[in-house]
């Protein structure tokens, strides 16, 4: 079954599945004597499953707060908006019909679904995915969360304890990029290259995009090299471990300083998508040295009009 493509636009920031990202979107944290806190690992799993397949795994848990919780756990889909924000399950946006191959929310299980964590206790739980038989070949996404609970809820957030404290729910999660099939396609494209042909200030921005026009995930790899008039390095960046999940695209922002006199500069890009397929591009920049030859010219006017006016001094005496 071929999977539908859509256009979505650019992600405005990159797609990075780091613990220091994830942490800062999931985990609810505050500054209170009785708060709920849990510690989880890993953030995301990188999977890959046949269709009618089965694949399994760990999840570590712990409770890291003052008192002792009960968890339960929640299963969603999860994908990306156009401003780069994750959107889950209940999201209007992922109920879009054309989104739906990328799901696998009711894949996922666990061996347990609920449980209590005294203060400082460690869990390991064990998560199954199975794969439909008919499943989509390609990316599909989705996210294992485990919520806090309190003993007496109210207002949805704040509840009060045993201790007649206050305590503060919240949920952290596991991600699953999972890649069903050997035949999904990783094909990346340059989206779009922003690169001025001529710059009067001393820093220009380079700013590029690359898209996923395949059907799952990848992390491109690759730098970008910028070369002098004489053919010289001065500088390269790497695109970085960064992840594009299909139809959307990252975007990579550097800039390019002036670093010589001539101010000419060659930037070339070699980029290879999930597939090993290679994206290249080669341009030109010009940053004249105005502010050098500014500087020159009112030197040389000086020069000029102090030379004169000896001239008409002599001529004088």
């Amino acid at each position: 079954m071929k999977r539908p493509i859509i256009k979505i636009k650019a992600i405005r920031r990159l797609l990075l599945f780091s613990p220091l990202i994830f942490s800062s979107l999931f985990c609810f944290s505050v500054q209170a004597k009785n708060a709920v806190s849990l510690r989880i690992s890993p953030l995301s799993y990188d999977l890959k499953i046949d269709p009618g397949g089965e694949e399994t795994g760990k999840i570590y848990i712990e409770n890291t707060s003052e008192d002792d919780v009960t968890v339960s756990a929640e299963f969603s889909d999860f994908f990306v908006d156009d401003a780069g924000n994750y959107i889950f399950s209940d999201d209007k946006a992922i109920r879009n019909e054309k989104l739906r191959p990328y799901l696998m929310k009711d894949w996922i299980s666990l061996n347990e679904n609920n449980f209590s964590l005294k203060k400082g206790e460690y869990k390991v739980l064990e998560y199954k995915i199975k794969a439909p038989a008919d499943a989509i070949i390609g990316g599909h996404y989705g996210v294992i969360f485990l919520r806090t609970n309190c003993m007496v809820e109210k207002d949805n957030a704040v509840v009060a304890t045993d201790k007649s404290s206050i305590c503060v729910t919240g949920r952290v999660g596991t991600m699953l990029l999972m890649q069903v099939g050997g035949d999904a396609v990783k094909k990346g494209a340059l989206k779009e290259l922003d690169i001025p042909r001529l710059s009067w200030e001393d820093e220009s921005k380079l700013r590029m995009e690359i898209e996923n026009v395949g059907n799952t995930h990848f992390k491109p790899e690759g730098n970008v090299e910028i070369k002098n008039i004489w053919g010289q390095k001065i500088s390269d960046f790497p695109i970085g471990d960064r992840t594009i999940l299909p139809t959307t695209s990252i975007e990579f922002d550097e800039s390019i300083k002036r670093q010589d006199l001539a101010g000419f500069y060659k930037i070339v890009g070699n980029i290879k998508d999930g597939d090993g397929n290679t994206i290249t591009f080669k341009r030109y920049i010009f940053m004249p040295p105005w502010k050098e030859i500014i500087i020159v010219v009112l030197v040389v006017f000086g020069l000029v009009w102090v030379y004169k006016k000896y001239k008409i001094s002599r001529k004088i005496a």
